[in-house]
């Protein structure tokens, strides 16, 4: 049986916490993304904050398994809304999700 060394475990634990508190400011900065995304391109028929109007889809009710259905309909448009390819990239799609997220699941 192999046997590790207690400063190989200490380093280990310190790059994995390391790991760990970078994360959150690579998903704070997609979220800040995607705030700004949706305010310039979805606030106005889909609401402030995710709080809409009633006559559009209220973005609220996705779950995080329905990303491939969001991501087809701003694509492709859906219903009154209009198809968003060519005038957002994959990226802003993504990020405007992750915006989403993080607004529904607090």
């Amino acid at each position: 049986m192999r046997q590790y060394s207690p400063l190989a475990a200490l380093i280990v634990l310190v790059v994995l916490q390391s790991v760990a508190a970078a994360e959150p400011s690579v998903d704070a900065q997609k979220v800040a993304d995607g705030t700004a995304i949706y305010n310039s391109h979805c606030v106005r028929c889909h609401g402030e904050g995710l709080q809409n109007n009633g006559w559009t889809y209220d973005l609220r009710r996705l779950r995080p398994e329905d990303n491939a259905r969001f991501v087809n309909s701003v694509l492709n448009g859906k219903g009154q809304m209009p198809p968003w390819r060519g005038a957002l990239t994959e990226e802003e799609i993504e990020a405007i999700w992750v915006y989403i997220r993080a607004t529904v699941d607090r």
